[in-house]
């Protein structure tokens, strides 16, 4: 099985568990679990709403926009469209029933796909990829996509390759046969260059276990 497949499986299974990170409606134990062990997905995700809103009319496209919590926090903070796309199925049905919800079905599109397998000629301001690169065999063709259908900032999390956390990350993903990865800086600076982006239009934001890469293309 490719790693396409060990990711798609690993969050079809788990979307619920997932989604239920932002959920502050959850038994006691669970929060301190989230508080100690992913903390970082909600810092990150109350940094990059904050920071990606643009000014005028703008788009967004969610990369491995999971339960679209970024996708419909986006259209909320004036997106005219968002699309998101996930690879997981029972992500994309978990993202539909939010953005009903939340009623902002009529600014958000989600669909199942494959981000290298997606065809698409639009172009959008704001590209937001957070909990993807961890799980992608070869980043460099992805962060290519992203800066091609990018027309103003890149919101992108990086997990380090050296952070405590690491080992048991790599231990739960290999015992539910999932796949994920991790990055040095040095490395992130590289794929950077290797996709053609000066590395003066990138900063990197230190969360702990992530950084958040922000990359201006526009």
């Amino acid at each position: 099985m490719n790693s396409l497949d060990l990711v798609r499986n690993y969050f079809d299974r788990e979307a619920r568990r997932f989604d239920a990170i932002y959920d502050l409606r959850k038994p006691l134990h669970q929060r301190v679990v989230d508080r100690f062990f992913r903390r970082v997905v909600i810092e990150r995700f109350h940094l990059i709403c904050n920071l990606a809103p643009s000014p005028g009319r703008w788009t967004a496209l969610d990369v491995g926009c999971g339960p679209g919590r970024y996708s419909i926090a986006l259209a909320r903070a004036g997106a005219a469209r968002v699309l998101g796309l996930d690879v997981a199925a029972s992500m994309i049905t978990l993202s539909c029933q939010e953005a009903v919800q939340a009623q902002m079905q009529d600014r958000c599109e989600f669909l199942t796909a494959g981000f290298l397998d997606f065809a698409t000629t639009e172009k959008f301001d704001v590209v937001v990829a957070t909990g993807y690169f961890d799980y992608v065999e070869e980043p460099l063709l992805h962060l290519r996509k992203m800066i091609e259908l990018c027309r103003g900032k890149i919101f992108a999390s990086i997990p380090k390759r050296w952070e405590f956390r690491v080992p048991i990350r790599k231990l739960r993903f290999a015992l539910q046969h999932g796949f994920v990865r991790f990055y040095s800086r040095r490395e992130i600076m590289n794929l950077v260059t290797l996709a053609g982006l000066p590395q003066e239009r990138v900063s990197l934001i230190d969360l702990g276990r992530d950084w958040i890469a922000i990359l201006r293309v526009g």
